[in-house]
């Protein structure tokens, strides 16, 4: 500890902060909370947010965290696995930005993200319950199985595509066998 925050401590405590040594010491007399504050505001500043879990952590334009975990899974089980990185969730792409970070994030692997029109279908919400202001869709999607051919529930960005934007899908192999399970994208 250094002797300004040796002093300081005692000064806090109600002590003489004086230390001796040629005039280094800290009247007391003078410590009030603007001085404590300013100590303290020069202290080291806070070190970055460090984002760790999945196969990939990074963090997102908006603060958040993102974490790919690139196991196929259900979207049942994605949530889980989401769940149990910090108590996060499937990623909510709400703006242009998060968006296009995440699909560079991503790579090539098709990705959960957590929005799905289960509650009303053709009506997508994130899993927090709100509507989807921005939306990156591919051209003709969703299309819930190219017209109606079978459910399709559940985003994803899908990676495996030039263009890398939202496709809905399966929500699990119950509808297509070779379908419903995907890389997930979580954030917390």
């Amino acid at each position: 500890m250094t002797r300004i925050g040796f002093a300081l401590v005692l000064a806090l405590a109600g002590c003489d902060a004086s230390l001796g040594g040629g005039g280094g010491g800290i009247d007391s007399s003078v410590i009030d909370a603007r001085s404590v504050d300013a100590l303290v505001a020069d202290a080291a500043p806070d070190a970055p947010r460090m984002c760790t879990g999945g196969n990939a952590a990074a963090l997102a334009p908006d603060g958040s965290c993102l974490v790919h975990i690139t196991a196929p899974a259900t979207y049942a089980s994605a949530k889980l696995m989401c769940m149990g990185i910090n108590g996060g969730h499937l990623a909510y792409l709400k703006t242009a930005a998060l968006d296009t970070f995440a699909e560079a994030f991503i790579g090539t692997v098709d990705t959960w993200i957590g929005g799905t029109d289960l509650a009303t279908e053709n009506t997508f919400l994130w899993d927090d319950g709100t509507a989807f202001a921005f939306t990156n869709w591919a051209t003709d999607e969703p299309n819930n199985g190219g017209g109606g051919a079978f459910q399709e529930d559940c985003a994803i960005i899908a990676g495996a595509r030039a263009t890398k934007q939202w496709d809905d899908r399966p929500c699990d192999s119950s509808e297509v066998p070779t379908s419903g399970t995907f890389a997930a994208l979580c954030q917390y």
